[in-house]
This record gives C-alpha cells, sequence and structure tokens, in this order.
C-alpha cells in the first residue's frame, strides 16, 4: 500500500489535488446495486456513460441501456436496427455529444441528434469484432478491434488501420482512449501505444511496462495518464512510464471521483482508491457483488458507477455517514449512545459495548456482559465514567476500560430491563426499568411506581429539568419525581397520546417531549402538539435533539426528519397550520431509515455538533453544517413518453392532435440519480389547471376528454421539500376542434335556422298578397278560405318552433344513450355547486369509467360495444333514480361525459353516501346480463367520487373526481375511490 501511495505523491504530484481534500472513507458512502431483479437486461456492465442531456447508459451482453434514475429502457436489434448485436462491449460519449457503442460482433454503431449509424465490414472495417471505440473529436471515430489493431474511421469516410505491421505492440486490442490533449491511446494485449497527428509512440518492457496486457487508460489530474495493466497501475507522463503499485493484479477500469480520489477495478481483487484516506479496498466480503470491477465511471452528481461481473453498484457522498459492521461495530443494531469527556462515542449494540474515536470502532473489554450482551441504556458519570445499562445483567459502571461496579445477583438492578439512566447533580443516580423508576444513592435503593403516582412501571426514558424536575417517560404516559414525590400530566387527550420516548430542553425552560403521536411541547404548564395533521410525515417519534442552530432532528421508524424550530414554534402556537419538514433514509446514507427507541440515549449531539442517531443497522451521523452541500435543486423535469388514446406519438412542440383526441397520458423524469428516489413532481396544463397539482413521486399524468384547444404542459421536480427545478418553455399541446366545436358553429346554425324562418315567411307573404290581388272580388266569399290559411301559418309557425326545442334538446342529449351529455351537465354542476356552497349543503361528483372498454369493441364489435354503453347508462339512471327516491330523477343526475366515461352528481349528499350510491352502480353494472347481445361478456367499472369540501369550484371538482378515477383504475380497477 504504501508503495502506491509514495509513487502517487512522487511521481504525479497529486498532494493538491488528492490529498489537500478531506473525504469519507470508501465504506461511508452509500451504496446501491441494481441486477436482473431490478430490471438489468444482464448482470455484467461492460461500460457506462453519460450523454449531455443527462441519461446513463449501461453496456451489458444483452443489450445497450439507458437509465433516468427511475427506469431501465433496453436497445437492442429488436428495436434499434442500428445495434447489430446484442452484446454491448462499450459505450462512449464525445465531447459534442456523439455516442458510440462498441459490440461484440456486430460493427459499430453511432447515435448523433437522434439518427444511428452502423459501420461493420460492409463500411470497410476489417471484422465486426469490437473491444472498444470512441468519438475522435475531429469527426474520426477510433475502433478497437478483438484481433486486427485499431482503425481510424475518418470523417470523409476513409478509414486507416493500424496494427502490428504498422507499428502497433500487438493486434489484439483491449481498449482505446482519447485523453484531454486529444491524443489517442490503444491499451494492447502487449503494450501501450499512444497516437496523435498521424505519429504512433509505442510504451513497452523497454520503457517500463510489464509485459503483457493493458487493459485501461485515463487522464491524470495534473497531466499524463494512469495505466492499467495486468500487474496493477503505472502513469505514463512527458513519455516516461512511472510504476505505481505492482500489485501482481490486473487493473481493468479506472475512474477519477469529484474530489480527486482515484478508483480502481481489479480482476479479481474488488474495488481500490486512492485519496486522503490511503488505499481502501471493497470486494464481496464487504457487500460487493463480484471482485470483477469491469467498468468505472463518474457521473455529473459525482456518483461512481462500477459495473461487476453481478450487477452495478453506484457510490454516492450522502449527508449521512453510518458507522456499522463493515466499519468494525460488532453488532448493527443499536439502542444506545453516549459522548465521554475525551470526544470519544461509546455505541451500545444488541451485543456489546463499542467505542469510537479517531474515526475507528473497538468493542469495549474487560466484561463478558460488555463483550456479547445487548446494552439498552447509557448516561455519562461526573467524574468521566459511564453508566451502563443491560438487558438482562443490570447496571454496570465502567471508566477507562475498567468495570468498577456490577449491580449483584438478587438487586432489584440485576436481571432487569435498564432502559434509562440518569446521574442527578447530587451524584445520586436514577434508573429508568421495565420494572419501575428506582433512585440509587450510594447502595441505597428507593423504588417509584404506578402505586406512587407514576403512570406506568415500564421506564423508558429520563429528563433532569433546569428547574430540578425529574421527568419520566413510561410506556403509558408522562410521569414526574418532584421533592420526592410522584405525579403523572395526562397526555391523552393529544391524539391519545401514551409512549414517551425521550425529552429536549430549551434554555428557557421549554420542554419538547417525543411521542407516539408526534412532539409535545411543554411551556408554563400549558401542552401543545406538532403530529401528523400538522404536516410532521410520521406518528412516532423516538428522540429530538436541537443542533448548533437550535433546529431539530427526530428519528423515528421511518428514517430521520429535520424541522426548523420557528416552525414548530409557529404550528405549537396556532400561528402555522403545517409545517415543511425534510426526511432522510437510506437513500441519503442511513443504513437503516428504522432507527430505535423505547431505551437510549437513541440520539445526540456530539461535541463537534454532529447529530447520531441509533439504527437498527449501526448508527448514522449527519453534520448540519454540511447539510447545504446535500440540497440540490435537481435537473427540470423533462416529458419522456406521450401517449394518445393509448398510443405512443411523436413528441415535438407544438404536439398537434387530430380533432377527438380522447385521452392523452405523459411520462416525465427529473434526471438525477442520487436522490432520486426522494423526488417529487408537480405539473400544470396551462389552458386547463389554474394552479400546479402536485404529483409527489408520481411520473405520470393523464388528462380525458381535453376540449379542443392550445395547452402548454409545465412539470417541475424538487428533492426533499427543497427549490422547484425551472419548468422551461413547456410542451405545447394543439387539439383541434371537430367541425361542430369550431366557435362559428353554433352562431352560424342559428342564423341559419332564423334565415329560414324570416325567408319562408316571406315567400308566404308575397304568396298571400299575390293571392288577395287575384281574390280581391271574391273577399268575402272567400274569408273562409282565408282563415284556413292563416291556420295553416299558425300551424307552420308552431312546427318552427317545435323543430327548433328538438335541436335544442340534439344539443344537450347524447344520441346513442339517451342520457345528458357533457355540456348540459357542466351546466347542471355548475349550478348546483354554486346552490351548495351558497346554502352550506352537501355536494358530490363522480367520474365512471367502463374497465377494458376498449377490449369489449375488439372482442366483439363496435355495435356491442354501443349496446354496453346503453345499458350501462339504464343501469345508472336506475340506481340513481332510486336512491333519490324521487327527488331527482335519475336522468337528471347523470351523463354521458365523453368515450365509455360518464359523470354522476349527487346534490344533498356526503361523501360517504355518494360512495355508497356508487357501490351501488357499480354493483349494478358488474349485474347486467350481456348474454342477448353479446355471450360471455361481463361489464365492470371503476369511479372515482369527491365532495366539494375544500375546493374553490366545480372544475376542481371534475379535476379531483378524475385523480380519484386514475386511482381506482390503478389499483386494479372495478371499484370506488371517494377522497
Amino acid at each position: 500500500m504504501w508503495r502506491f501511495v509514495a509513487g502517487l505523491v512522487l511521481a504525479f504530484g497529486l498532494t493538491p489535488s488528492v490529498q489537500a481534500v478531506a473525504g469519507k472513507p470508501l465504506s461511508a458512502y452509500s451504496r446501491e446495486t441494481w441486477t436482473t431483479r431490478n430490471g438489468l437486461p444482464h448482470n455484467q456492465v461492460n461500460a457506462v456513460a453519460q450523454t449531455p442531456d443527462g441519461y446513463l447508459w449501461f453496456a451489458t451482453w444483452e443489450g445497450l441501456v439507458r437509465y433516468n434514475g427511475q427506469d431501465f429502457r433496453v436497445l437492442d436489434p429488436d428495436n434499434t436496427p442500428a445495434l447489430k448485436d446484442h452484446g454491448i462491449r462499450q459505450v462512449s460519449v464525445g465531447p459534442n455529444g456523439r455516442m458510440v457503442v462498441a459490440t461484440s460482433r456486430g460493427g459499430v454503431s453511432v447515435r448523433e441528434h437522434g439518427t444511428w449509424r452502423h459501420f461493420g465490414k460492409t463500411e470497410g472495417l476489417p471484422q465486426n469484432e469490437t473491444m472498444g471505440a470512441i468519438d475522435g473529436g475531429d469527426g474520426s471515430i477510433w475502433i478497437a478491434h478483438e484481433s486486427e489493431g485499431l482503425s481510424q474511421v475518418n470523417a470523409d469516410g476513409s478509414i486507416v488501420l493500424w496494427n502490428a505491421g504498422n507499428g502497433l505492440p500487438a493486434n489484439r486490442l483491449y481498449a482505446v482512449y482519447r485523453d484531454r490533449n486529444d491524443a489517442v491511446w490503444a491499451a494492447t494485449a502487449q503494450g501501450l501505444a499512444r497516437l496523435q497527428h498521424g505519429r504512433l509512440q509505442t510504451f513497452g518492457t523497454l520503457q517500463g511496462l510489464p509485459a503483457g496486457a493493458v487493459y485501461a487508460v485515463l487522464d491524470a489530474p495534473d497531466g499524463g495518464v494512469f495505466v492499467g495493466t495486468h500487474q496493477g497501475l503505472f502513469a505514463v507522463r512527458n513519455g516516461k512510464v512511472r510504476e505505481l503499485s505492482r500489485t501482481g493484479e490486473a487493473v481493468i477500469s479506472l475512474s477519477l471521483d469529484e474530489k480527486g480520489g482515484l478508483w480502481l477495478g481489479t480482476v479479481n481483487r474488488g474495488l481500490q482508491r486512492y485519496s486522503a484516506e490511503g488505499l481502501e479496498t471493497l470486494d464481496t466480503g464487504d457487500g460487493l457483488p463480484n471482485n470483477r470491477v469491469g467498468s468505472l465511471f463518474t457521473d455529473r452528481e459525482g456518483n461512481i458507477w462500477a459495473g461487476t461481473n453481478a450487477g452495478l453498484v453506484r457510490f454516492s457522498d450522502m449527508p449521512f455517514v453510518t458507522i456499522d459492521e463493515n466499519r468494525g461495530l460488532n453488532d448493527n443494531y443499536v439502542r444506545a449512545l453516549a459522548q465521554l469527556p475525551d470526544g470519544s462515542l461509546m455505541l451500545g449494540t444488541s451485543r456489546g459495548l463499542n467505542r469510537y474515536q479517531g474515526g475507528k470502532v473497538s468493542p469495549v473489554p474487560g466484561n463478558p456482559s460488555l463483550e456479547s450482551e445487548a446494552v439498552l441504556s447509557l448516561a455519562s458519570a461526573r467524574d468521566g465514567g459511564l453508566w451502563i445499562g443491560m438487558y438482562s445483567t443490570g447496571l454496570i459502571n465502567w471508566k477507562n476500560g475498567v468495570v468498577r461496579e456490577t449491580a449483584p445477583p438478587g438487586s432489584p438492578l440485576y436481571g432487569t430491563q435498564i432502559r434509562a439512566l440518569l446521574e442527578d447533580t447530587d451524584g445520586s443516580l436514577w434508573v429508568g426499568t421495565s420494572g419501575g423508576l428506582y433512585r440509587k444513592d450510594g447502595t441505597t435503593l428507593k423504588r417509584y411506581g404506578r402505586e406512587h403516582g407514576l403512570p406506568r412501571d415500564y421506564v423508558m426514558s429520563l429528563h433532569r429539568a433546569r428547574n430540578g424536575r425529574i421527568w419520566v417517560g413510561t410506556a403509558n404516559g408522562l410521569g414526574f419525581i418532584e421533592h420526592g414525590r410522584a405525579g403523572a400530566l395526562d397526555i391523552r387527550r393529544f391524539e391519545d397520546a401514551e409512549d414517551v420516548f425521550g425529552f429536549s430542553e430549551d434554555a428557557d425552560g421549554t420542554l419538547w417531549i417525543a411521542t407516539d403521536r408526534g412532539v409535545l411541547r411543554l411551556r408554563d404548564d400549558r401542552l401543545a402538539a406538532v403530529g401528523a395533521r400538522h404536516g410532521l410525515p410520521v406518528s412516532t417519534v423516538f428522540q429530538i435533539v436541537a443542533d448548533s442552530y437550535g433546529n431539530f432532528w427526530l428519528s423515528s421508524n421511518r428514517g430521520v426528519v429535520y424541522v426548523t424550530r420557528a416552525e414548530m414554534e409557529a404550528v405549537a402556537d396556532g400561528r402555522m397550520p403545517k409545517l415543511k419538514s425534510v426526511r432522510f433514509s437510506e437513500a441519503d446514507g442511513m443504513g437503516s431509515a428504522q432507527c430505535n427507541g423505547a431505551a437510549g440515549p437513541a440520539a445526540l449531539r456530539a461535541k463537534d455538533g454532529s447529530i447520531w442517531v441509533a439504527t437498527a443497522k449501526g448508527a448514522a451521523m449527519v453534520q448540519p453544517d454540511d447539510l447545504s452541500r446535500h440540497q440540490v435543486t435537481p435537473p427540470p423535469a423533462r416529458v419522456e413518453t406521450l401517449l394518445v388514446d393509448d398510443r405512443h406519438w411523436p413528441l415535438s412542440s407544438p404536439v398537434r392532435l387530430p380533432a377527438g383526441t380522447r385521452k392523452l397520458e405523459l411520462f416525465y423524469v427529473s434526471l438525477m440519480f442520487r436522490s432520486a428516489g426522494q423526488i417529487q413532481y408537480r405539473y400544470r396544463l396551462e389552458g386547463f389547471d389554474p394552479d400546479w397539482v402536485y404529483r409527489n413521486s408520481m411520473r405520470n399524468v393523464q388528462f380525458t376528454n381535453l376540449p379542443p384547444g392550445r395547452y402548454t404542459f409545465k412539470v417541475g421536480a424538487s428533492v426533499r421539500g427543497g427549490a422547484w427545478s425551472d419548468h422551461g418553455e413547456g410542451l405545447i399541446i394543439e387539439i383541434e376542434p371537430k367541425w361542430h366545436q369550431h366557435a362559428w358553429f353554433y352562431p352560424l346554425l342559428s342564423a341559419l335556422l332564423v334565415l329560414a324562418v324570416y325567408a319562408g315567411f316571406r315567400l308566404r307573404v308575397m304568396q298571400l298578397k299575390a293571392r288577395e290581388a287575384f281574390l280581391s272580388a271574391e273577399v268575402e266569399a272567400r274569408t273562409r278560405d282565408l282563415h284556413d290559411k292563416n291556420s295553416e301559418l299558425e300551424s307552420l309557425n308552431v312546427r318552427i318552433s317545435a323543430q327548433s326545442e328538438a335541436f335544442a334538446r340534439q344539443a344537450r342529449t347524447d344520441a346513442l344513450t339517451g342520457l345528458q351529455n357533457r355540456r348540459c351537465l357542466d351546466e347542471i354542476l355548475q349550478r348546483e355547486f354554486a346552490a351548495a356552497v351558497s346554502d352550506g349543503r352537501p355536494f358530490c361528483f363522480g367520474l365512471l369509467d367502463i374497465d377494458h372498454f376498449k377490449r369489449v369493441n375488439d372482442a366483439y364489435s363496435h355495435d356491442v360495444g354501443d349496446q354496453a354503453l346503453c345499458r350501462v347508462g339504464d343501469a345508472m339512471r336506475h340506481a340513481l333514480g332510486e336512491s333519490f327516491q324521487g327527488r331527482w330523477r335519475g336522468s337528471d343526475l347523470c351523463a354521458r361525459w365523453g368515450g365509455e366515461e360518464f359523470a354522476l352528481i349527487f346534490p344533498d349528499m356526503d361523501l360517504q353516501q355518494a360512495e355508497a350510491v356508487c357501490q351501488s352502480i357499480r354493483l349494478a353494472v358488474s349485474g347486467i346480463d350481456c348474454s342477448a347481445f353479446a355471450e360471455g361478456l361481463v361489464l365492470t367499472v371503476s369511479i372515482g367520487v369527491t365532495g366539494r369540501e375544500g375546493l374553490a369550484n366545480h372544475e376542481k371538482m371534475v379535476s379531483k373526481a378524475d385523480a380519484n378515477l386514475y386511482q381506482a383504475k390503478h389499483g386494479g380497477r372495478n371499484r370506488v375511490v371517494a377522497l
């Protein structure tokens, strides 16, 4: 190891760029692993690259993989004809974003501006078998062949072949690399070659490289290149070879991290890194999937990707560092923490006591219990020692490696669970056990239990307040000892709180209490609560730790929650309804999000300001001062896929869609890899949504039956409640109207009707005048005939009026089902919503969609589909009529919303009643006998229903009902979702 370190420092002067950067040890990096179980097509990842748009690309034996942080998309000959082979050896990206893909037996494929081009034997290459390929930066492509040397494919299509005949050390190549000076390096089976401006220079045994293969080349920070060989790591600088580590182990991949650390992938010894921490190694014993690390890559976020023969691993520098068995802890299950005067941290686990000092973990020897039995609680003693509470062997006093006192067998403190310890200012010791609270003064013990006034004998936490009161947290409430007497404070009125796990006290005596129903604040003998209904993402809080800035870190079964003091105070005072919080979990470097409680202390603030938390997988530590560099704004979210009526649609802006488009579904993503699981999204369809719609982690949205028009879809992303990413210009979507949906249609139709009536009237008047002139002499004789003609004219007017009314009814009625159409129901919905709000009455709205309706049309016929729509309409009408018992006609409460989608309104019904009606409709539909027109057809529906409470207008009700309908369909269909 030291030969390696010295070689790097002396040969390359890496002190400024590597050693000066203090970093985390390799074992402290957050790790995530992917295999075929997680979506990879093959476990061996041969290469990793990143394109300018942010996507990561993985070369595997079963295709080229694109990764967006959430999903793997596989490109292979079946869906990408330019890829001639499933086996991908290498993928690389040039300075202008051109991606070059080298396949095992299918030549090379190049992707530029979305277009693929292929190079193989038919294009002039000596063979299709390739080991690697890169963009030359000047329009050329360099291709390393398996046995025919190196091809230089120039921008004009001409090919120059470099092989053993014109200077290469060997014809078998393993890699090709372009350095920062645009020189091309060829790693061969018998040494290394450098080509630039047509000049070739070789490096072999005469120059200091070991005889045999070279596998990898990488730019060094201060000039020259690192070289991975079958005998270890070497370097070339200014034409000279330096040996950095001749280990006899093949180095087959290399990468530099953002702090200057050098990462090495080996054939048999796993992953190695040289940094300020020295030389570190990770192998299968440390959780690496396989010891052969064939590829390494550092992405733009600073994550390190390691491709092994058994899976892909991502290493990330996350906010939390975990001290676990990989760092020397004797057991991962940590229950209690304490800090000694010398700054060392004591960690109590399920298998004994450990000491963490100077970045190293060591077990505490000297007593069988401390070396192997469960530690439940710790407390610092005034003399620098440590009180230790055991699960089964009682109380232990320890100092400087020596056990000074133990509870003797027969003592009440032996054989009981000691879950809380507190040394008082007078030197006495308070001991909380599963069987009561004890005050130990020398050898004298005094017990306090339920019979003395405590809420319960099971004690889980202790705290001495500034006023001298001893607070006692039990499994059934909050107790205290004052002036030698026990008492209790009722906390059940706060969401039926019972368990009290921990305390934190402010300088002014304000007490913050961790309970199974959130956090309680006790100030001036008055209690206030901050819980889940105030925005706290967890119900049970184990410990409350105030950092150096006064803000709070809360441990829970679902990770560590960070909240500001100002917002906690505002919520407790009633000045703010909800608080914002940031929740940290495994994705942030914690070994486990399951923190421990009911003993302890299970969290503390160390002298250096760091926050330590006991978890089910080690002790997790975060430094609040370093938190800001991890609070990044994710890249702008981008639309990946657009489905129009369940068919893929090309993405372009604007997207022009034909008239009659019923359904749009957009899939989007923010290309962030370090905290992909904590990205939240929001979207807005301008022209339809009045405000942003928040989707949490959901990455798709669906719109049905959008009116014709021009819309702009915008989507943003945020991590841990931080700032929202730039929404950009958005995706413009234009939906063409049908001929009768143009703005001019109804005015023109009305004008034509008026003109027709007027023309008929004018014609009749002219006829009457001519008739009058002709029959003027026979006026008296023809009076009756004239009366009949006037009656005929009146009848014509009546028929015209009736025809106008019929047109009006047709404009408001669905021709197929006889139900109201969307326009009609929309008017009723707007009117009834306003009336319900004005009168303070309940009002609900629902959307119903026939499940798998496309299959009905496809499997039977559109005629059968029409009959199914009519039967569903009849079932809705009947069920609604029965539910309202004559107060409303069923046909007035439902409408065909579009396609297989229907709308329902529920005047004077609350959400529970409306849900019951929807369930009756769902059951009625599922009971429809379709045998008369489609043997074997069974109809089911999904319904989303919502109430008006909390909604500003009827459009919000439609959006919320649509979201509930979406949830019903994706929850399995044939169900009602009422929220």
